[in-house]
């Protein structure tokens, strides 16, 4: 069965890891008369999991038996559906490995070690069936043109450099045994799973879910809050160095420009390897076992909280303050929380908690010192007239060429009619202005 899209943001046309595993075991394990067979067992032990995967588990049944008419079509099928070549799509299921070697490797290897001697065996082997022996097989049942050839690096930019860098290599030639070494420095460094190759991320679940083509913004895109942005920079770029550095809490006003200041001072380190990941409230629960997820040598991550308001029913405060604080495991060192919010106390208070003298100011007490637990706070004010107007200034040029000469008449007309002077009143008319 063709590998479907489930969810957006997928690179590749394959559905995520929990999917593959259901897909291969129930609809994908079954011939074309709808009965079961007995799918041939890997003979990997580094990169087991692989055979997880719909594409390169198909292939390696299939390797095994060349012959095989079903096996043929199946993996024609999965083939066919990607949106990167061939090659790429086998690489980036060896960099996104959570098997025995990858997870070994995250935890630390040598390179004398004998299991670096048995993933390269089996790299090679991959290296081959990607640049040839896939094509050959399929070749003689006449389903050899599945194997595009002509796709390139899917979504570079989205891509972090140490990734971008193997997958070039594996894409370009077939001996894969001689990346051993490489890859073990890279799961030590950049992780596992999509961790390993996006930039940008959410946490969903419980998984780690890759963003393909982030929404991506830069510095000089930005007009304005210069001097709000500069501590974080500078945070930032001590943090990436080695140092501690403070969570970091934003609080204003909507539409003032915070979450766009915490994605372009993110994108700001893309070269460094910074990764973004997005924790919406409802994902806040499960905040510890992210931060378990992310446990090792590296990437440098910020962990985005959007748009945090803490409401009485779940108590999520609790979850949120251990997560800042420490709780019974030890905080990785390679993460930092960033969250943004409109107010500074975070607090949505319940009725009950206006009514109840004493636990409600306990209560209250409680969650108001949240915001205390970020080190860094920085208040986004609204912006004045003149500011407003030198952003939508910058963005008419920047669309235009020019600056018409009733600009800041109608730019202001737009925020009277309920818009307000804010940076997203301002991109808004730029998007909407006609001359």
């Amino acid at each position: 069965m063709a590998p479907l899209r489930p969810r957006c943001d997928y690179r590749d046309g394959r559905p995520p890891h929990a999917s593959r595993r259901a897909q291969w075991h129930g609809i994908a394990a079954r011939g074309a008369s709808g009965t079961a067979r007995t799918p041939v067992i890997t003979p990997f032990v580094a990169y087991a999991d692989l055979h997880d995967d719909v594409l390169v588990g198909a292939l390696l049944d299939l390797a095994t038996q060349p012959d095989d008419e079903l096996l043929a079509a199946e993996t024609a099928r999965a083939a066919l559906a990607l949106e990167v070549s061939f090659a790429e799509a086998l690489a980036r299921a060896v960099l996104e490995s959570e098997g025995p070697f990858a997870v070994a490797a995250r935890r630390g290897l040598t390179a004398s070690d004998p299991r670096v001697g048995i993933a390269r065996a089996e790299l090679e082997r991959l290296g081959v069936l990607a640049h040839g022996d896939a094509a050959r097989i399929l070749a003689r049942h006449g389903l050899d043109d599945a194997l595009s050839t002509q796709r390139g690096l899917d979504h570079p930019t989205a891509t972090p450099p140490a990734a971008a860098t193997l997958l070039q290599a594996l894409t370009g030639a077939g001996d894969w045994g001689r990346h051993a070494d490489a890859l073990v420095a890279f799961h030590a460094g950049e992780g596992l799973g999509e961790l390993a190759t996006h930039r940008v991320l959410r946490w969903l679940d419980g998984e780690l879910v890759g963003i393909a083509d982030p929404d991506t913004i830069s510095l000089d895109e930005l007009v304005g809050y210069e001097a709000e942005r500069a501590p974080l920079l500078e945070d930032l770029a001590a943090f990436i160095a080695g140092q501690p550095a403070n969570d970091a809490l934003l609080y204003g006003l909507p539409g003032t420009g915070k979450s766009a200041a915490v994605r372009a001072c993110a994108a700001a380190f893309a070269d460094n390897g910074v990764r973004l990941i997005q924790v919406e409230r409802d994902q806040l629960d499960s905040l510890e076992d992210a931060l378990l997820a992310l446990r090792g040598e590296g990437p440098k991550t910020i962990l985005f909280l959007d748009d945090l308001v803490v409401d009485d029913a779940d108590r999520l405060d609790r979850a949120l303050r251990a997560t800042l604080d420490g709780g019974v495991a030890q905080r990785p060192q390679n993460v930092v929380v960033w969250a943004t919010s409109n107010r500074l106390n975070l607090l949505h208070s319940s009725h009950s908690e206006r009514s109840d003298d004493v636990d409600a100011a306990e209560t209250v007490g409680e969650k108001a010192a949240l915001a205390a637990r970020f080190g860094r706070r920085i208040r986004f004010e609204r912006q004045d007239r003149a500011a407003y107007l030198a952003i939508c200034q910058r963005l008419v040029r920047d669309r235009l060429g020019e600056l018409p000469a009733t600009l800041d008449d109608d730019a202001m007309r737009f925020a009277v009619q309920g818009h307000g002077l804010s940076a997203r009143t301002a991109r808004q008319f730029a998007d909407a202005y006609r001359p």
